[in-house]
């Protein structure tokens, strides 16, 4: 609906071992979807960072499903915004004033465990103990609160805590063990509309 035609639907596991399946020149797009990763989840990875939101925006409106985007900065910095029928139902940042650049706005990331605990189906006081360890550790490596996380979702630590690059850029053996279904990975690319590279354009 954006503009961006679709030109290939591989394995992923195929067009990691053979990196000439993927599309040559810079006009394209990918995103990488994965097979359910557990309690009904998927993942999408998107190839730029900044259509993240955009992205999580019109898959919860398109799908009339809840979305939960989830972002981390140089490893250290980490949050989420959960989406319902495409609207922000609830936003968290480990350090609200990296992502904010006004108090009001900084409040708007504190995140609230009861709004998104019923969408994972999980305790609202573990989901609560999983923040107040975010915000504890924030400034320091956040693998270990989003593992804290994915646990109350019910969604593989490997999935949350990997990148778009990373499946092409790293062994892809690394993530055998840790990523559920690896063979069910697709790896979808589109052509971008004339003068747009990102849906953030």
């Amino acid at each position: 609906a954006e503009g961006f035609r679709p030109v290939g639907d591989e394995a992923l596991s195929a067009v990691v071992e053979d990196e000439d399946r993927l599309p040559e020149g810079e006009d394209w797009y990918g995103a990488i979807v994965s097979g359910v990763a557990g309690a009904g989840w998927v993942s999408v990875y998107v190839a730029d960072w900044q259509d993240s939101g955009a992205l999580a925006r019109g898959l919860s409106e398109r799908l009339h499903a809840p979305v939960l985007e989830l972002w981390v900065a140089e490893n250290v910095h980490w949050g989420y915004t959960y989406f319902e029928n495409g609207q922000v139902v609830d936003r968290f940042a480990d350090d609200p004033s990296a992502v904010a650049e006004t108090p009001a706005e900084a409040a708007e990331y504190v995140g609230k465990a009861e709004a998104l605990a019923s969408a994972l189906d999980a305790p609202v006081r573990d989901l609560q103990e999983a923040l107040r360890q975010a915000r504890a550790n924030a400034g320091r490596l956040a693998a270990g609160p989003v593992d804290a996380l994915a646990r109350v979702a019910g969604l593989p630590f490997g999935h949350a805590f990997i990148g778009y690059e990373s499946f092409f850029e790293d062994d892809p053996e690394d993530y055998e063990s840790e990523l559920e279904g690896w063979p069910q990975f697709r790896h979808l690319t589109f052509a971008h509309p004339a003068g747009r590279e990102s849906l953030a354009e």
